[in-house]
């Protein structure tokens, strides 16, 4: 995509990845997608006031609370992180780097045009 994307998503299930993606393209929501942190460091240098930061706590290619870290050094970007309900220590981690909105896979999924599309 040409544009600055308003959602940055950091995901590497592809299954997972493409069912946000579908998403934001039917809501018209540029987006872009890291599967690495140099891919995500070189999109959230473009991304301004407005971008929604989308993390998957589960991705191992990505450091996700440095990515959430660096997210909110940015004024103006929002996080919202997904995971396991299990995993309660890593919905800790995820909170302490900063995420605006930490939830449930489930969840997440169930409000996902709500999510991408405010």
């Amino acid at each position: 995509m040409d544009a600055a994307p308003q959602i940055l998503i950091v995901c590497t299930d592809l299954i997972f990845s493409t069912k946000i993606t579908g998403t934001a393209k039917a809501l018209e929501k540029p987006f872009a997608v890291a599967r690495t942190m140099e891919r995500f460091d070189s999109l959230l240098t473009a991304a301004g006031d407005g971008t929604k930061v989308i993390v998957d706590m589960s991705v191992t290619a990505v450091d996700p609370v440095a990515a959430i870290r660096k997210a909110k050094e940015k004024s103006g970007i929002q996080v919202v992180a997904f995971l396991s309900h299990v995993e309660a220590d890593t919905a800790v981690a995820a909170r302490e780097a900063g995420a605006d909105l930490v939830m449930a896979r489930s969840a997440f999924s169930a409000r996902l045009p709500e999510i991408l599309g405010n």
